[in-house]
C-alpha cells in the first residue's frame, strides 16, 4: 500500500520539522521534498512560497538516483551539477543545498528532507546529525500516517458489511423505514406496515406527533431524547425501544434503529432511514442473562485487540473475532475451543516464548509484556502490550490464563516523535541567549538553561533547588516578591526590572517576563540581561538633561511652527527674553509679533526655508510683550518631514543691544567723515605753503639772504601753528561728537 502523500494538505506537525530543521542548520528554508516520475512536491515548505518544481529542477532526484543517504552541496554556483538550474541562476538564486534521503523501511527512497540557503554555506557535523534525525521521524510519520489509512479503510469494509447485514436482516421481516424530516413524511416497507399497525390510507396523516401520541407516557421522554441526539450533527445513529399503542388497546413492544442519511449544508437533517422490529416476544421470553451475554460478546467481537483464555493446559477456552482472525491469517485456519493455541507454522523459538509467559502467568500472576515485532520482509516494526491474568471459576479455584494483547504501535511511534521532538527542544533552549527557567510554588528553582551561566556566572546544576531570592540584589527584594504575587494572581507579567548577583558579587540587571500556569503549578519564565538597555537609558537620560539645559535653559529662545508660522511649541526662554510664556505663543501667528516694516523681509526669508534646509535671518524688530520692540537674530531649520518635529524649527536670539552698538557706530563713523571732509580743506592750505616753503629752503643755493631766510622760517612756523590749531580742533570735534553719541 502507498503513502498517498503526493498533493496533500499542509500539516503542522511537518511544519514544525522543517521549522526545526532550519533552526538547527541555520537556514532560512527547509523543505520536504517528494519525488516521482515527473515532479517533486514539497509537503512542507518553510521559507519558500511554492510547494512543488518540475523534476529537471530538482536537486532531490539525484539523492534517489545515487542511491545515497546524503547529499550536501556547499556552493552550487561551482557545482557542474546544479550551477544551470533554474532556482540557482534565477530567483530564488539557491546557493546552498543539504538533503537527507527519507527512505522508507522497504528500501524505497521517496525524497528528502532537505535545507537550503542563498549564500554557499557550510554545516557542521551536529547539524548534519540533526537533520537525518529528523529525516527518519519524517518517515517514522509517513509510517504512522500509512498505519492510520488502513485502520480508515478496515472501518470503511466493516461498514460496507454491516450495511449487507442490515439488508439481510430486514429480508427476514424487519421492516424498512424512511422519514422526509423536511416536509414529515414516512415511507414503510409491507413489514413496517404490520408492525406499526398502520396502512398505506393513514400512512400519510402519520406524522411525527401522531407517533409520539401512540407512544406508552414511560417511554415517551427516552424516544423523544433519542431522537433529538440522533438528529443533532454529527450522529451516529439512534436505537430505541418503547411500547405503542394499537387498535385494540393493547401496546406492543418496537424496536426502532435510525440514522441520518442526508444533511443539509448547515448541518440540518433532511432525510432519515431505518428499521423497525416487533420485540414483543423477545421482551416476554428473552432473559436477562442471555441479554447481558449477547451484548458482552458483541462488545468483545467489535474491538481489534486480541483477547483469549487458555485452560492450565494451554488449550483455547474461548476468544474474540480478532484473535481467530489473525490466527486464520497465519496458520490458515482458526484454533477451535480445546486445541493447543501453539502453531506448527510459528517458529520453534516463538512458541517457546509464549510457553514462558503462560508459566510466569500460572506462577508469578498478573503482568504485561511490550513486544517489537519486526518483518524482515516488509521492513515493518509494530509494537504491541499484552496482558496476563489468571481465571479463576466460581468456587476460587485457578481454571486457565486470560489474555488481552492491544497494538500500542500509533502509541509508541508518537512518543518517540514526541521525545525526538522534546530533545531538540532542549537543545534549542540551551543556545538561547536569554535564560529560560520554570520555579514551583515557593520561588525554587525547577529547570533553567546554560544562558544562566553566561548572565549569572552559575552552572544549570547550581541554580536548579536553589530558592530565587537568594540571588535577588537585597534592595529589590521586596518589588520582586509583589511581581510574583502578582504572577501568582493571574496576572502575566512582562518587561519587570529588577537586580541579580552574579557569582563574583557584579549587580546585574534583568528584564523578565513570567506567567502562573495554574495545572501544573508552576512559574514559566524567561529573563534577559537588561545592562545595555540600562547603559543606553543612561545615555539617553543624559542627553535630555543636556537638552534640557540648551532648550530651557539658554539665552536663545526655541520654536516649532508649522508652514503658515503658527506656533506649536515655544522654549520656556520665552518668558525671559520676551515677557510672552510660551502657552501663550501657541496657537498664534509669529507675523504677528514682526514690525511692520520689517515684515515683508521675514516674511521672504520665511518661505525660502520651504525649499531649502535652513535659513539665517538677520535682525528684524519683534514686539516684547510689555510693548516696545527688540531686534531679533533668527535661523529657521525646515524640520517638517521629521515624524517626531513635523514643523519648522525658529532659534531665535535677542542682539537689541548689538544691533544698537552697531547702529552708534554706523552713525559715529558718518560724522567723523563729514569731520574729515569739512577740514581738509584748512588743513591743505598750511601744509601746501609749508611744502613750498621747504622746496624753498632746500632749493635756495645760495641765493637767499639772511632776512629772506628768517622771513622763510617765520612764514614755517606760522603755518605749523595753523596745522597744530587745525588737529585740535579736529580732535575737539570728534570728542564732542563721540560725547554726544554716548548720550
Amino acid at each position: 500500500m502507498s503513502y498517498d502523500i503526493m498533493d496533500t494538505h499542509p500539516e503542522v506537525i511537518y511544519d514544525e520539522i522543517t521549522s526545526l530543521a532550519a533552526s538547527i542548520c541555520d537556514t532560512p528554508t527547509s523543505l520536504i521534498s517528494l519525488v516521482d516520475d515527473k515532479r517533486q512536491f514539497f509537503k512542507s515548505h518553510h521559507g519558500l512560497e511554492i510547494n512543488g518544481t518540475l523534476l529537471e529542477d530538482s536537486f532531490c532526484k539525484h539523492i534517489i538516483a545515487d542511491d545515497v543517504n546524503l547529499l550536501i552541496v556547499e556552493d552550487t554556483h561551482k557545482d557542474v551539477r546544479f550551477r544551470d538550474y533554474n532556482l540557482v541562476k534565477n530567483d530564488p538564486n539557491i546557493g546552498f543545498y543539504a538533503g537527507a534521503s527519507l527512505t522508507a523501511e522497504n528500501g524505497q527512497r521517496l525524497g528528502t528532507l532537505c535545507v537550503l540557503d542563498y549564500e554557499p554555506k557550510q554545516l557542521q557535523q551536529a547539524q548534519i546529525n540533526g537533520l537525518q534525525t529528523l529525516a527518519k521521524q519524517v518517515i517514522q510519520l509517513f509510517e504512522l500516517r500509512k498505519s492510520r489509512k488502513i485502520e480508515e479503510d478496515q472501518k470503511i469494509d466493516l461498514e460496507q458489511k454491516g450495511k449487507l447485514l442490515d439488508n439481510i436482516v430486514n429480508a427476514t421481516g424487519i421492516g424498512i423505514w424512511e422519514r422526509n424530516l423536511i416536509n414529515d413524511t414516512l415511507t414503510l416497507n409491507e413489514q413496517a406496515l404490520s408492525i406499526y399497525g398502520l396502512n398505506k390510507t393513514t400512512l400519510s396523516e402519520f406524522k411525527t406527533d401522531t407517533w409520539f401520541s401512540l407512544i406508552h407516557k414511560d417511554d415517551l421522554a427516552e424516544v423523544q431524547k433519542k431522537m433529538f441526539d440522533c438528529l443533532s450533527y454529527p450522529s451516529d445513529g439512534c436505537s430505541v425501544q418503547y411500547r405503542m399503542l394499537q387498535k385494540g388497546g393493547d401496546y406492543k413492544w418496537i424496536q426502532d434503529k435510525g440514522k441520518v442519511l442526508q444533511w443539509s449544508d448547515n448541518k440540518k437533517p433532511q432525510l432519515m432511514y431505518g428499521t423497525v422490529q416487533d420485540i414483543t416476544e423477545k421482551k416476554n421470553y428473552t432473559t436477562e442473562l442471555q441479554r447481558v451475554k449477547n451484548n458482552q460478546e458483541a462488545m468483545i467481537n467489535s474491538t481489534k485487540d486480541l483477547m483469549w483464555s487458555i485452560d492450565l493446559e494451554y488449550r483455547l477456552i474461548t476468544a474474540n473475532t480478532a484473535f481467530h482472525q489473525l490466527v486464520n491469517k497465519i496458520q490458515g485456519r482458526p484454533f477451535n475451543e480445546g486445541d493447543l493455541v501453539f502453531s506448527d507454522q510459528v517458529a520453534a523459538q516463538v512458541t517457546e516464548k509464549w510457553k514462558s509467559y503462560y508459566k510466569k502467568a500460572l506462577t508469578s500472576g498478573p503482568f504485561s509484556v511490550k513486544q517489537k515485532i519486526q518483518d524482515p520482509k516488509k521492513f515493518w516494526t509494530t509494537y504491541g502490550l499484552t496482558s496476563f491474568d489468571l481465571l479463576y471459576n466460581k468456587e476460587g479455584e485457578k481454571i486457565g490464563i486470560t489474555c488481552f494483547s492491544k497494538d500500542i504501535t500509533s502509541e509508541v511511534l508518537s512518543q518517540q516523535v514526541l521525545i525526538g521532538a522534546k530533545e531538540e527542544l532542549q537543545k534549542i533552549m540551551d543556545t538561547s541567549l536569554d535564560i529560560i527557567c520554570t520555579l514551583d510554588e515557593d520561588g525554587y528553582f525547577l529547570s533553567i538553561n546554560k544562558a544562566c551561566k553566561q548572565i549569572w556566572g552559575y552552572e544549570p546544576k547550581d541554580i536548579i533547588g536553589t530558592r530565587y531570592l537568594e540571588l535577588v540584589y537585597d534592595e529589590d527584594i521586596k518589588l520582586t516578591e509583589d511581581s510574583a504575587e502578582s504572577v501568582l494572581s493571574g496576572k502575566k507579567v512582562v518587561n519587570f526590572e529588577n537586580r541579580y548577583k552574579h557569582k563574583n558579587g557584579a549587580i546585574v540587571p534583568m528584564l523578565w517576563s513570567s506567567n502562573w500556569d495554574k495545572k501544573d503549578r508552576v512559574y514559566y519564565c524567561i529573563a534577559r540581561d537588561n545592562t545595555e538597555k540600562k547603559k543606553a537609558e543612561l545615555l539617553l537620560k543624559n542627553s535630555e538633561r543636556r537638552y534640557k539645559t540648551l532648550v530651557q535653559e539658554g539665552s536663545d529662545m526655541i520654536c516649532i511652527v508649522d508652514e503658515k508660522a503658527i506656533f506649536s511649541y515655544a522654549s520656556p526662554t520665552s518668558t525671559k527674553i520676551l515677557n510672552i510664556t510660551p502657552e501663550e505663543f501657541v496657537g498664534t501667528n509669529a507675523f504677528n509679533h514682526v514690525h511692520p516694516d520689517d515684515y515683508d523681509i521675514v516674511y521672504s526669508e520665511f518661505m525660502k526655508v520651504l525649499d531649502i534646509p535652513q535659513v539665517t535671518i538677520k535682525p528684524f524688530r519683534f514686539k516684547h510683550g510689555s510693548g516696545h520692540w527688540i531686534w531679533l537674530e533668527t535661523v529657521i531649520t525646515n524640520k517638517l518631514d521629521e515624524p517626531t518635529i513635523n514643523g519648522i524649527v525658529v532659534n531665535s536670539k535677542d542682539v537689541t543691544t548689538k544691533v544698537l552698538h552697531l547702529n552708534a557706530i554706523e552713525e559715529q563713523n558718518a560724522q567723523l567723515k563729514k569731520i574729515a571732509w569739512t577740514q581738509s580743506h584748512i588743513v591743505r592750505a598750511p601744509v601746501a605753503r609749508l611744502m613750498g616753503l621747504i622746496n624753498l629752503l632746500t632749493d635756495d643755493k645760495g641765493k637767499l639772504n639772511v632776512e629772506e631766510k628768517e622771513q622763510v622760517l617765520n612764514y614755517i612756523f606760522t603755518s605749523a601753528d595753523e596745522i597744530d590749531n587745525v588737529i585740535k580742533d579736529i580732535v575737539e570735534n570728534t570728542i564732542n561728537v563721540i560725547d554726544i553719541d554716548k548720550n
